[in-house]
């Protein structure tokens, strides 16, 4: 079963482009993963993934960190859902499942 978790935005507003009819820009940086985006840069819809450290990135890293700007899955989530999927997998049942539920009116 694989998770799907979106990313987590910090949104900026940047500059407007120089023209009648452009856009705003916003930056979008996920706060888990590190991963920043340009909305609308250029024409309005346009969206431009950023490298972190300064080197270009290749044009299947930009298709494919592109892919998850909407629903994710956010790469720093997947080694979250990794590890809870390999303790549900060996036989563990997750810490919260131990915890036995009270009533919340409790016997009278």
């Amino acid at each position: 079963m694989e998770t799907k978790t979106p990313h987590l935005y910090a949104i900026k507003t940047l500059d407007k482009l120089p023209g009648l009819f452009k856009p705003r820009r916003y930056l979008y940086h996920c706060v888990r993963c590190k991963w920043s985006f340009v909305v609308n840069d250029g024409r309005r819809g346009a969206l431009r993934p950023l490298p972190e450290n300064g080197t270009p990135l290749t044009r299947d890293e930009v298709v494919a960190r592109a892919e998850t700007f909407a629903a994710g899955p956010c790469p720093a989530m997947r080694v979250v859902a990794e590890a809870h999927l390999h303790a549900n997998s060996n036989g563990h049942a997750p810490a919260h499942a131990e915890t036995p539920a009270h009533s919340a009116l409790g016997s009278r």
